[in-house]
């Protein structure tokens, strides 16, 4: 059953499926996610300079027995696709891709919509799997199934926070 804080069910999540290790380039939707896991001594929190960082720290966890997460905005993920087609995917290193998607319903910068419209076609053509979080309700199924999937299946998998959940631009 979800709380009344859909954040606190996303920590509570990568927590249950023993995600330790967060890296992160923050956004506004995103802070308040990094702010509980930086209070939570089970996780390990990295802040990033860019978000291909991310995929060469999760690796190393990963191969140090560690799992994590990577939360991003849809633009940074942009800057991942050379180190996810070149190392995350064909050494099959699995890792939860955390999306604050920009572009969509109710964007209000331009520079966001390109990027941001094209991360779905981008997920699929590299083969990672992208489920997202539209309702409080959705929360916990999604980061709990998606988080198994990308450890059955060793590949990354996103999971995005719906701007309709996160309340978008009017949240940014």
């Amino acid at each position: 059953m979800p709380t009344s804080d859909w954040r606190q069910d996303i920590v509570d999540g990568l927590k249950a499926n023993n995600i330790c290790t967060i890296a992160h380039v923050s956004d506004r939707v995103l802070a308040p996610i990094v702010r509980l896991v930086e209070a939570d001594s089970f996780f390990r929190v990295i802040t990033l300079t860019r978000e291909e960082e991310g995929v060469g720290i999760l690796t190393g966890a990963y191969l140090g027995g560690r799992r994590g997460a990577l939360l991003l905005q849809s633009s940074g993920f942009g800057n991942i696709l050379n180190a996810l087609g070149s190392l995350a995917i064909p050494y099959q290193v699995p890792f939860v891709l955390l999306l604050s998607p920009r572009g969509g319903f109710a964007e209000h910068n331009v520079v966001q919509l390109a990027l941001g419209k094209a991360v779905p076609s981008i997920s699929e053509a590299l083969g990672i799997q992208m489920f997202e979080m539209t309702t409080p309700e959705d929360v916990p199924v999604v980061i709990d199934k998606g988080t198994k999937l990308a450890y059955v299946t060793r590949r990354p998998v996103i999971l995005s926070i719906s701007t309709r959940l996160s309340g978008g631009a009017a949240n940014r």
